[in-house]
This record gives C-alpha cells, sequence and structure tokens, in this order.
C-alpha cells in the first residue's frame, strides 16, 4: 500500500502546474541559449566573410602587381645581374617609366608609392605620387615596415588602414636572368572608394544572408531539439523513478526487519534532512544524505535474524558481528554508480563525535557533515520509536537525551540546531495522519530529484 501510495502520488504531481511551469521555462531556455548560439555562429562567420571579402581584394591587387612586376623584372633585367646593383640611375629612371606606366587607377586601386630594395633591405629607388592627399603617413608606414618582411621569392600583402582608407601593402620579389632574387619591389595601393563600396556591400549582403540560414536553421533545430530532449527527459525520468523505488524498496525492506513498519526510515530521513537545510547544506550533500538515510542499515541484510531481532542485550561477540553491518552496506551501495554517494551516510553513521564509533574510530569534523546529521536524526528517531525491544520515549526526555549526547556521540552544534526546529516536526510527523511522513518525504524527494526538464543544481 504505501509503495502504491509514492507511486502514484509522484506520477500525480509531475503534472501539476508547478511541471507545467518548470516545462515552459526549459523551453524558454532552450529557445534563448539557440538564439544566443545562432547570433554567436552568425557573427564568427560574419568576421569571416570579412576578412574573406577584403583578402579577395588583396589578392587581386596582389596578382596584379605581380603581372606588372614580371614585365617590370624582364625590362630591367641587365640591370638585376649588375653585381650590386651598382647603376642605381638607371633604376630610378625605370621606376619613374613604371609608376607613370603601371598604375592601378583603372583597374582597383591607385598606386601611391613605390620603392625597390636589394637583398639587405638597402633603397635602390623610389617614386611617388606626391599629389595624393595622404603621401606622407603612406610613405612612413612603408617605410616602417618594411624591413620586418623576408625575401622567400614570394609575393606577399598586407592591408591595411591608414588615416580611415583601405591601403594594399604589397611586396614582390625581384630576380636576375639566374632566377636569384637578388632585390624586391614594395609599394602601398589605395584601394577605391567604389571597391570598398563594393567590398562592404558584399560583405553586409552575404552577412545578412548567413544570419537568415543560421536563424532559419535554428528554427527548425528546436522542435527536433526539444523533441529528442522529450524523449531523454522521460527516460532518465523512468530511469530516476526506477531508482528511487529501488532505494525506498531495499531501505524498507531493511528496516522491517528490526521494526514491524518500513516509517522509521521515512522520519529519519524527513528530520535529517530538516536539519541539513536549517544548517544550509548544498543540495548536491543533500541528495546524497537522502540516499545514505535511506539505506543507512542496508548492510544488515548480511546480518543473521539470530543476532538482528534477539531482544535481549547482544554479547560482545554478538556486537562484532553486528558491527559488520556497516563494511556489508559499503560494499553494497559501492556497486552502484547512483549510489555511491550514500557511503558517507552508510559507512560512518555510528561514528561518534568523540572518537568512540565504529569502525574506523574517527571523531569531530573528520566525520562526514551528512553522517553527523543523520546520527542525531537517527538517535532521535530510535529514542521516540516503538521497537521489538522497547516502548518510546516521550520528546522531552528524547531532546534532553541528545543534550546529554553533545560533543561525546554527536556533534554539539548540529544538536543544537536540532533542537530549535525538533518539537514542530516532531508533532507534525507523530501526531499528525499516518500518511504525513510519505507525503512530506514525497515532497522533498521531488524538490531535490527533480525530473522532467528540471535539472539538479548544486
Amino acid at each position: 500500500m504505501a509503495f502504491s501510495f509514492f507511486h502514484n502520488s509522484r506520477a500525480v504531481n509531475l503534472k501539476n502546474s508547478s511541471g507545467l511551469t518548470t516545462k515552459t521555462s526549459f523551453q524558454k531556455q532552450l529557445l534563448l541559449r539557440l538564439a544566443l548560439a545562432s547570433a554567436v555562429i552568425a557573427a564568427i562567420l560574419a568576421v569571416v566573410v570579412f576578412f574573406n571579402e577584403r583578402s579577395k581584394v588583396g589578392h587581386i591587387v596582389s596578382n596584379r602587381a605581380n603581372q606588372i612586376a614580371m614585365r617590370f623584372n624582364d625590362q630591367i633585367i641587365e640591370l638585376l645581374d649588375t653585381p650590386g646593383l651598382a647603376d642605381r640611375e638607371a633604376l630610378q629612371q625605370e621606376l619613374d617609366i613604371l609608376f607613370i606606366a603601371g598604375n592601378l587607377k583603372q583597374f582597383i586601386g591607385h598606386l601611391v608609392c613605390v620603392s625597390i630594395y636589394d637583398s639587405v633591405d638597402r633603397k635602390l629607388a623610389t617614386a611617388a605620387d606626391g599629389s595624393f592627399v595622404h603621401i606622407t603617413a603612406v610613405q612612413r608606414d612603408l617605410e616602417k615596415f618594411h624591413r620586418a618582411r623576408a625575401h622567400n621569392g614570394k609575393t606577399w600583402f598586407d592591408i591595411k588602414r591608414i588615416e580611415g582608407e583601405m591601403y594594399v601593402h604589397v611586396a614582390v620579389p625581384l630576380t636576375n636572368s639566374r632566377r636569384e632574387v637578388v632585390a624586391h619591389a614594395e609599394g602601398m595601393v589605395a584601394v577605391n572608394p567604389g571597391t570598398v563600396d563594393e567590398i562592404e556591400s558584399r560583405i553586409v549582403k552575404t552577412v545578412v544572408e548567413v544570419i537568415l540560414i543560421v536563424f532559419v536553421v535554428t528554427a527548425f533545430l528546436y522542435p527536433v531539439i526539444l523533441s529528442l530532449i522529450g524523449k531523454l527527459s522521460r527516460v532518465t525520468d523512468g530511469l530516476l523513478d526506477s531508482n528511487l523505488e529501488t532505494l525506498r524498496v531495499l531501505g524498507s525492506a531493511i528496516a522491517k526487519r528490526d521494526s514491524e513498519t518500513d516509517i522509521h526510515n521515512y522520519r529519519v530521513t524527513i528530520y535529517a534532512v530538516r536539519l541539513a537545510e536549517a544548517v544550509g547544506l548544498d543540495r548536491r550533500s543533500i541528495r546524497s544524505l537522502i540516499k545514505g538515510a535511506f539505506l543507512h542499515d542496508v548492510g544488515k541484510i548480511g546480518i543473521s535474524d539470530r543476532i538482528l531481532m534477539k531482544p535481549n542485550r547482544l554479547t560482545d561477540e554478538e556486537f562484532e558481528v553486528m558491527k559488520s553491518h556497516v563494511k556489508h552496506g559499503v560494499d553494497i551501495v559501492e556497486r552502484s554508480v547512483w549510489l555511491k554517494d550514500a557511503t558517507q551516510v552508510v559507512g560512518y553513521h555510528h561514528e561518534q563525535y568523540a572518537g568512540d564509533g565504529y569502525p574506523a574510530g574517527i571523531g569531530g569534523e573528520n566525520i562526514p557533515v551528512t553522517a553527523r546529521i543523520f546520527a542525531i536524526a537517527d538517535v532521535f528517531d530510535a529514542l521516540t520509536s516503538k521497537r521489538p525491544y522497547k516502548e518510546p520515549i516521550d520528546f522531552e526526555i528524547a531532546i534532553d537525551t541528545l543534550k546529554k549526547k553533545r560533543g561525546c556521540h554527536l556533534d554539539p552544534m548540529l544538536v543544537d540546531a536540532f533542537v530549535l526546529i525538533s518539537r514542530p516536526l516532531f508533532d507534525d510527523l507523530i501526531n499528525g495522519a499516518h500518511d504525513k511522513p510519505h507525503r512530506k518525504l514525497e515532497e522533498i524527494l521531488q524538490r531535490y530529484f527533480p525530473t522532467g526538464f528540471e535539472t539538479y543544481r548544486s
């Protein structure tokens, strides 16, 4: 009956308005994240398009400059064969002719200035358009950066802005009749305003197209992703419910071995969670605490009924056997990836603050905080519950007992915190409706083990 209530209650609650709100919130988050991802992709593609279009201009200019340079190279081949390129005056005359006849104005830009350098970067000749408005700034830039370029026998170009205008800085190798690179011509081409406008127009057009394509694809993918996540969510829900059912069934089966009901597991888990919340324990640790609380005595499956159900005091030998249930419990929960974090409670809930507990005999804050919290809940519920070998004691006596165990068995600060919240919590669980612990625990499970489109948060 209890299992049926547990399962059905969860199924009903998952369909409530809170669940719908969560689903809607998730859909909004997914849409926003897809939109953001689309915007980032579009921005990256826009940058790629911009540099690609700009690079096209550089390639066009450098190819044209290379063609002109090859003709110029043939015209001055005898001068380039001269040792040391000694006839600088002749080079200057040839360069002046080239500068007038070979300008790129009608092609894509305006050749503003050009210089010829030998293999050790000595300037041999130079020509410039003195009427160009930014000639001084352009020449200064050419002088500043040409020495950084290695003579590797290949045409090189760089695109830059000077005084707000676009330029192509191009360098072309010059070879002698033996195809040896003995000099290079280096110049600055001002890209025509019409060409710049055309580039910007293509960039804008391409970027708009890219953005539209990205967002259309995103709009198409959104329902597909939502559907796939929905299917995954349903599978995850089923797996989570199965894990929680296994957790409850396994813990309750052990609880019923030394009690006529599994209600102890419900109460002790609720006590532990409320105390953890009161002291500000994080959500991840509380989830571990819930698992550990349900399975704290799972190792008792390995203890014989003769010892476990014995109504009288255990002998020393029997108590040693009883203590082995901690190791059995750790061995069991460590076999499950999902339950592995329960080992802190399962393995340490019998340790004592003063270091007199078992199995490790550790004390103080060396005991995991989840185990210290659970120990208080476990002792309190054991005192106030009926067992085959004892009757429950009054609330006030149970609280006095906890206070006496401060600093020896139990963490004193945690005891003080539990005392502050214990009375209304005890009355609610003990004097309330018989199904109250089940409903309270269900609320806790849904809060700390959310399903559907919700996610675990630390």
